[in-house]
């Protein structure tokens, strides 16, 4: 099994370079390596993530499926609401 961990991975890029990037990863995704990342922005996580795991309070959330899930819900969860 593959794993690449990234941390915000497209902060402060240009959106061209952004689209490069997710791009990227998503063709390793294909190929069967797993992506983790962190990213403070809502919307990137919903778009680009299969599941969404919350930590807060040394907790960590279920998991979420994006396609199920708001950037409203997401946001109760980050502020501790649901845990």
């Amino acid at each position: 099994m593959n794993l690449i961990l990234v941390e915000h991975p497209t902060r402060g890029l240009d959106i061209e370079s952004q689209i490069w990037i997710w791009k990227k990863l998503k063709d390793r995704c294909k190929d069967g390596t797993s992506i983790i990342f962190t990213s403070s922005d809502l919307e990137e996580i919903l778009h680009y993530s299969d599941r969404i795991l919350v930590f807060f309070g040394g907790k960590v959330s279920q998991p979420l499926k994006a396609a199920n899930t708001s950037v409203e819900q997401l946001g109760q969860l980050i502020g501790g609401k649901g845990f």
